[in-house]
């Protein structure tokens, strides 16, 4: 059964471009303002999460017949619009409504014949009409980096004391040393522990697996490498603390400080079934339910095992599962093609 979809009564008697011939061709224009053509582009933006993250997966999985009627109305009167209907290349590049039309008339599509034939016509109009249109907005307006940061800011630590002068800063290690959510939802993610320590949920920017503690009580785990021994579910969890990290006897404590739930984090570098495909995600909140050592002949140290389980009542973990989107792994790629160009740049000064 297909998700839910955007609510949404398009504007039929919107402008149409008056430069449009009659014989039943229809083209796009560049639209005076973003809703002159009644196609807003956080709404695109919406449809084309839905068509990308939420149908296409199904219909790949399934086939057409998962698409419930009021998908298909949905999305033909979509279709009919955009093609009928003034909209700019900002807004189809913010959107990215334009990619969801591509995902529909792929190769390997399964999706009906007509909506396909239709999203080849439009990506053909698209083409003639504004060219390449591979452009992720990051740091642009409209970009999930815009007013963040910029493309030269390679130095985290400048990074750091830059956020830390801006009013509302929550990069103060006293904010992500607290018990709960903090504001936080399971799914919540992240390019990298960078930004989440912008946000607050963890106390540091480093990429590798850590506790996030002080001498009261551990708050938070950050899972990279090999700290997941086991997770059969990935909702209990088997975690090698590292050896190093002190924050391993907060989480092993006896005292009633060190017993509240644990948020946990799972970084793409983890090596784990149920690592998110790019940069970090929030899974929620965990109990200790145990914990053991272990003795690694190898290296003479002791090893702590410590048991976790998700707390029921949370967002379901398939849901979890689901981040990040495609926009965000499109994000995450971006990000990283920019930050090795800008590399490059800085070893040629």
């Amino acid at each position: 059964m297909a998700s839910p979809r955007p609510s949404r009564t398009f504007n039929r008697n919107a402008k149409k471009d008056s430069t449009s011939p009659h014989d039943g061709t229809l083209s796009i224009h560049r639209a005076d303002t973003t809703d002159s053509a009644g196609l807003n582009r956080d709404f695109l933006r919406s449809q084309a999460h839905w068509i990308r993250d939420i149908l296409d997966p199904q219909v790949a999985r399934e086939g057409p017949d998962v698409l419930q009627s009021d998908d298909l109305l949905t999305i033909d009167e979509l279709l009919r619009s955009l093609l009928e209907l003034g909209i700019s290349r900002d807004d189809l590049v913010y959107s990215r409504i334009h990619l969801a039309v591509g995902t529909i008339a792929s190769l390997a599509t399964r999706w009906p014949k007509k909506l396909v034939e239709k999203c080849d016509a439009l990506k053909d109009i698209c083409a003639s009409r504004f060219g390449d249109l591979q452009a992720t907005l990051l740091y642009e307006p409209g970009g999930r980096l815009h007013g963040v940061c910029a493309p030269g800011d390679l130095d985290k630590e400048k990074l750091i004391v830059k956020w830390l002068k801006t009013p509302g800063a929550r990069l103060s290690p006293s904010v992500a040393r607290k018990v709960g959510h903090l504001g936080f939802e399971p799914g919540d993610w992240w390019i990298s522990a960078l930004f989440a320590h912008r946000d607050g949920i963890i106390d540091s920017a480093s990429s590798e697996g850590r506790i996030v503690s002080d001498a009261d009580a551990a708050y938070a785990i950050v899972m990279a490498g090999s700290d997941e021994v086991f997770s059969p579910d990935g909702q209990t969890i088997q975690y090698r603390a590292r050896n190093n990290d002190p924050g391993r006897y907060r989480l092993t404590a006896a005292s009633p400080e060190s017993r509240h739930p644990i948020r946990v984090l799972r970084s793409h570098r983890l090596n784990s079934l149920w690592r998110p495909r790019a940069g970090l995600r929030y899974e929620g909140l965990y109990k200790i339910v145990g914990w053991s050592l272990k003795f690694d002949k190898k290296t003479n140290e002791t090893i702590y095992i410590v048991n976790l389980r998700r707390l029921a009542g949370q967002i379901d973990f398939e849901t979890v599962l689901a981040r990040p989107w495609t926009d965000e792994v499109e994000d995450y790629k971006e990000y990283k093609r920019l930050r090795d160009l800008e590399h490059a740049k800085s070893k040629t000064r």
